[in-house]
């Protein structure tokens, strides 16, 4: 197929629509950089559940961009994290107030992916230097020294859009990374996990439930998150990544959901909004910076949703690639960016997400009640629990 017309050009060209590439996009416009945005996909954004979780150092970072105030009138703010057992009796809860002083927003944010993703997509929409491009997949990318030119698929024709710098924030299956054939090591988990949605009020039934729950059990770990709409649980299954899973709902749901009623319903009765399971990873591109194209977000690193620093280190990474590529000596800086972030991702994000995600999915009861018992004097310790949150939060991570 035949190119079309004279190269679309703007100084940084931003691949990906969601909530990384929307960041990406809209601080480079408050810093009055034009930008093009290419996603591949319709200007839809549906009402799934994907993330939800927001730390106080991304509402630290969305405030900077107007975003926060909004979310939090709209969120569930958790002001707690507990962690409990669906037999043992033993449990642990550590206070948000204990970072009072620490940041502007001493609590956790529950608020959907798909609302943030709207309220972003609004925000550059009104930004006069963001040329945002629906139905533009990319199927070439070329590059020197002195910028980037990728050739685009976009209403059965073929374009060039051009830039002096392109950050690929284009998820988990990457283009751009593909492309540049940027090798990506890491593991699959073995099992799949899924993701439940249900309007069901588990507070009419389970004593003082948090909005935020974490649950060990006889099959692993079991989530239980309020957002603004639904409950959120999410549990790792028994069934193997390449195996297809139990029609129905799945059975580790049902189980750990009867454990947790404990014969108030039969788990078989809850209204479901949402029933998926899918793939976790850890994985880590080896550079966060190929010639003139940056990665940012999971086009960069995946990790396990355990804990939800995924979105929010993908905010992160958002964030430090405009300021980069808003500084005065460029090439410093997006090499500092792409140092800095995949230091983060490598020494923080990713053995933090690995140990939540180890840890909870111990079936051992003995071991169950140990990190229980070890969480409890963790929590019942001034010091150490502000450190803990404080590491929860990725406060200190941000930049």
């Amino acid at each position: 197929m035949a190119l079309s017309g004279r190269p679309v050009e703007a100084p940084v060209v931003v691949l990906g629509g969601g909530p990384v590439g929307m960041v990406t996009a809209l601080a480079l416009a408050r810093r009055d950089i034009p930008v093009i945005v290419l996603e591949r996909g319709d200007d839809e954004v549906r009402s799934e559940w994907r993330g939800s979780t927001v730390h106080p150092a991304t509402l630290e970072l969305l405030d900077e961009l107007d975003l926060a105030a909004p979310m939090v009138r709209q969120g569930v703010r958790v002001d707690r994290l507990d962690y409990r057992d669906l037999e043992l009796t033993e449990s642990a809860s550590f206070s948000y107030e204990l970072l009072e002083g620490e940041t502007r927003y001493p609590f956790r944010l529950q608020y959907e992916q798909y609302k943030l993703v709207r309220q972003l997509r609004r925000a550059v929409a009104e930004a006069p230097n963001v040329d945002m491009r629906f139905g533009h997949d990319v199927v070439g990318l070329r590059q020197d020294d002195t910028g980037v030119e990728l050739e685009v698929a976009a209403g059965g024709e073929r374009v060039v859009v051009a830039g002096r710098w392109t950050v690929a924030a284009d998820g988990a299956h990457s283009t751009a990374r593909k492309l540049l054939d940027v090798p990506f090591p890491g593991f699959t988990y073995p099992l799949l996990s899924l993701v439940v949605a249900t309007p069901f009020r588990f507070e009419d039934v389970v004593a003082d439930l948090g909005a935020v729950g974490y649950w060990s059990g006889p099959r692993g770990r079991f989530s239980l998150i309020k957002t603004p709409d639904v409950w959120r649980a999410a549990l790792s299954t028994s069934t193997g990544v390449d195996d297809d899973p139990p029609p129905g709902t799945h059975p580790d749901f049902l189980a750990a959901v009867d454990l947790l009623l404990k014969g108030h319903l039969d788990p078989r009765e809850l209204p479901l909004s949402q029933h998926q399971t899918y793939r976790s990873h850890q994985r880590l591109a080896s550079s966060f910076r190929f010639g003139r194209v940056l990665l940012a977000g999971d086009a960069a690193h995946l990790t396990s949703t355990t804990g939800g620093m995924g979105l929010n280190s993908g905010i992160h990474d958002a964030v430090a690639v405009s300021a980069a590529l808003a500084a005065p000596d460029q090439e410093t800086a997006t090499a500092e960016y792409a140092e800095r972030r995949r230091m983060v991702a490598d020494r923080f994000v990713q053995p933090a997400t690995t140990e939540n995600r180890t840890s909870a999915d111990a079936v051992d009861l003995a071991a169950r009640r140990e990190r229980l018992v070890g969480l409890r004097t963790l929590a019942e310790d001034r010091t150490e629990a502000t450190k803990y949150l404080r590491r929860v939060s990725m406060l200190g991570v941000q930049h």
